[in-house]
């Protein structure tokens, strides 16, 4: 869980399994010297399984990463950064300096992190080289608004798609180092909130879906990419405010799940276009930035 106050920031484990207790164990923290905007845990163990439960990447409001052994914070209680900072992703524009936004690592290549800027741009960079990080591999972006989400796709491991603050979707084929396509996913200025590949192998790789957040039209669209770039193959209504995530389903690509600012949590059915049930919710607001740990088996 990322932790924030104006002098930096604070990086803190928890045991959520809380057992006879009420709240979740403390399990370890570190003090830095900036605040946090983004995170990404991968199960990358490295080429000697040097880190055992992964690698954790911190994106810095002053548009740094930071890469992290969460190991080496487990059992620290004294904020102390120690050995837990591997190395330094640093943003390349020295004269402007932008948050990290958004940033996934690639699930097929586990070192392979991708990530955007509140001004646009996109970069990749492999976390292997650690601790000799020093610049990263830009793409070459069409908007100057933020990145709201990055999305590997799974079936093709050189295609990433990110959203934008200004209602587009730019899907990129890292090999080329260019955009594939393009989106227009909300009207200009909406932003899209979430993006999402289908994860089964029969859907090549050519389904996504986009979710809005406006609270005037929160829908989710489901795209087949084979098809049409300009048209959604369906639309989903059923939140009454924006729509903050979505999750689809690994084991049966027919369900989605949807959360919105309505504080609402949606099962969908996709052959139906419906939400088949509601997941109850806490009213209670989410914190700035958390992460779970990833499956070293997956």
């Amino acid at each position: 869980m990322g932790g924030f106050e104006d002098s930096g920031g604070f990086l803190e484990f928890y045991d959520v399994s809380t057992g006879n207790s009420d709240e979740p164990t403390l399990l370890g923290s570190i003090k830095t010297a900036a605040r946090f905007s983004s995170l990404a845990w991968t199960s990358y163990t490295g080429e000697s399984n040097q880190f055992p439960i992964g690698v954790l990447a911190g994106g810095m409001i002053d548009g740094n990463i930071h890469i992290f052994d969460p190991n080496e914070i487990l059992g620290n209680q004294s904020d102390n950064q120690g050995n837990s900072l591997l190395g330094t992703v640093k943003q390349q524009s020295q004269t402007s300096k932008n948050s990290v936004s958004a940033m996934k690592f690639s699930p097929s290549d586990r070192h392979q992190l991708c990530y955007g800027y509140s001004n646009g741009q996109v970069c990749v960079v492999d976390i292997s080289t650690v601790p000799d990080l020093v610049s990263s591999t830009p793409v070459t972006s069409q908007t100057s608004s933020e990145v709201t989400c990055v999305a590997w796709n799974p079936v093709v491991t050189h295609i990433v798609a990110t959203s934008f603050g200004d209602g587009s979707v730019t899907v990129w084929d890292l090999k080329s180092g260019k955009a594939w396509c393009e989106l227009r996913a909300e009207q200009q200025g909406q932003p899209v909130s979430d993006v999402r590949w289908n994860p089964s192998q029969a859907s090549q790789g050519l389904h996504l879906l986009t979710a809005s957040a406006d609270d005037r039209n929160p829908v989710i669209r489901v795209w087949d990419l084979g098809a049409s770039t300009s048209m959604p193959l369906a639309t989903l209504s059923g939140h009454r405010q924006g729509i903050l995530k979505t999750s689809w389903c690994p084991h049966d690509d027919s369900l989605l799940l949807s959360c919105g600012k309505d504080n609402r949590t949606l099962l969908w059915d996709l052959y139906t276009l419906q939400p088949i049930a509601e997941v109850p919710t806490d009213s209670k607001a989410p914190v700035a930035a958390t992460t779970a740990a990833p499956n070293p088996a997956s």
